[in-house]
């Protein structure tokens, strides 16, 4: 069983007290109460935190996440991938400074059993014909795909269907264009290396991509994987801690509301948004989120009576 995470890793120890009590009162109750919200179970909140105390390169509370992560039973093997797949979105040197606070931690415990050896998919076990089942249709019905099979093989464009279905063809068929060369290159290191190692799953993976993105401020990308986690079979409610978890430890920014509207249009298009609310509130919810998504260029508030009356 995982343990609830302790609040001392997400707080800057001591500091708040002596700067202001009330301030740190009003803090701790706050961070306590949202990250022991059910809507992420304690394994996938630790993994999510990983991530983004990576992408963000905060080592000390990152070091503070992975030995509590240790005390409730998470696998080594696991988190350890979290950072690694980092590798995406922030390169080498990000993922390599993690990687150096995880090593840390783990020689200080011995109690920990080294799993680093876990078995990554050399996916040998793939198949064309069972894949090609999973796309959407007007991909394997795309004149360019073919082609595209024959010439850069199928396992990096196959994963990318899967996960992105009709925006992965058409960014593989730009960069055909573009420079073969350098698609080939990503499309075998990112869709068919990174994306396909199999030492976490599809829906844990992507989460911690959205929380990656989330904390790194990259809303475009976050959009995408959100998508990419619905498919892979987070729930609605999942994303939506996801994003409380990063106001409170990464600051509201421009992530609140946008991600939550983000959030609540990917899902009301995937015929889902009842997952979010309740029946009766869906029409007040689309047109508040339409008119904010509007008015995104500037107005920071909307006037509901305003808003009526325009209608």
């Amino acid at each position: 069983m995982v343990k609830d995470p302790s609040i001392e890793i997400f707080m800057p120890a001591g500091i708040f007290e002596r700067l202001d009590p009330h301030f740190a009162e009003l803090s701790s109750t706050h961070l306590s109460k949202l990250l022991s919200r059910p809507g992420l179970d304690s394994r996938t909140r630790f993994l999510v935190l990983t991530g983004q105390y990576t992408v963000t390169g905060k080592h000390h509370p990152l070091e503070m996440t992975i030995e509590a992560a240790f005390d409730a039973g998470v696998r080594p093997a696991h988190l350890l991938e979290v950072i690694l797949q980092s590798y995406v979105y922030t390169g080498p040197w990000v993922v390599a400074t993690a990687g150096e606070v995880y090593l840390r931690v783990l020689a200080r415990r011995p109690d920990i059993e080294d799993d680093l050896s876990a078995r990554v998919d050399d996916g040998s076990t793939r198949s064309l014909e069972e894949e090609r089942a999973t796309w959407n249709e007007a991909d394997r019905d795309d004149p360019r795909l073919a082609a595209l099979l024959e010439k850069y093989g199928w396992r990096g464009i196959s994963t990318g269907l899967r996960l992105r279905p009709r925006h992965h063809i058409n960014l593989v068929a730009t960069l055909d264009a573009l420079d073969p060369d350098y698609l080939q290159t990503w499309l075998d290191a990112i869709y068919g290396g990174m994306y396909v190692r199999g030492v976490l799953d599809d829906r844990t993976r992507v989460i911690c991509v959205v929380g990656n993105t989330l904390a790194a401020g990259e809303q475009h990308q976050s959009r995408r994987h959100m998508r990419s986690a619905l498919r892979s079979g987070a729930t609605p409610k999942e994303l939506l801690e996801v994003i409380f978890q990063t106001t409170g430890l990464f600051g509201h920014t421009h992530l609140m509301p946008a991600a939550v509207d983000d959030l609540v249009r990917i899902v009301d298009e995937e015929g889902r948004l009842d997952e979010l609310v309740a029946p009766d509130r869906i029409e007040e919810v689309r047109r508040i989120v339409a008119a904010r998504a509007a008015s995104r260029g500037g107005i920071a508030e909307i006037d509901l009576k305003t808003l009526e009356g325009k209608e």
